[in-house]
């Protein structure tokens, strides 16, 4: 009878130590955000895009832009011409707008009297050697190609969907 009280007291014991033993929570791994998730969140917050639509206009885009890169390296108006739109060519080809334009460049002696004269003089000069890492949707046709730099997105090229084809837009002038 000793032995059984014994062996009850012993059990007694090991059940409550059992019993006392601190559990152990499981926390769920918290998963890091991708550099392309970040940018896909960056550049598609006004518009709803999917992520394959958003990488196939990236790609695309970029494509442009390198092709433009070599372009200008070779100051092929020629070439420049067919990555621009149609609006773009009508407001930079009237003689009052690059009138108003000639007046902003940084120097005095020269103006723009063509659109020839603004791809040499402005559109070459402000893009040469830049670099273009991510797009913004503006809307679904409309995108802006932009260099981040900290905080900021340095736009250097602004792109409009035209018959399902991007296209370089040349904003007018402000004010």
């Amino acid at each position: 009878m000793k032995r059984l009280l014994c062996l009850f007291i012993v059990l007694s014991i090991f059940a409550s130590c059992s019993s006392t033993k601190k559990q152990e929570t499981v926390q769920p791994k918290e998963v890091a955000a991708s550099p392309v998730d970040d940018e896909f969140s960056r550049s598609t917050s006004n518009v709803s895009i999917s992520r394959e639509e958003f990488l196939n206009d990236k790609k695309e885009i970029l494509e442009i832009i390198a092709k433009l890169s070599e372009i200008m390296t070779d100051y092929d108006y020629e070439s420049w011409i067919e990555f621009i739109d149609q609006d773009s060519i009508r407001y930079w080809s009237n003689s009052t707008n690059l009138k108003n334009a000639s007046k902003r460049l940084p120097y005095k002696n020269q103006r723009l009297y063509t659109l020839n004269d603004y791809f040499r003089m402005v559109f070459v000069p402000s893009r040469k050697g830049r670099s273009v890492e991510e797009i913004r949707y503006i809307s679904r046709d409309s995108v802006k190609a932009v260099e981040v730099r900290e905080d900021t997105d340095i736009v250097y090229y602004n792109f409009t969907k035209e018959n399902g084809k991007w296209m370089v837009k040349i904003p007018p002038l402000q004010g």
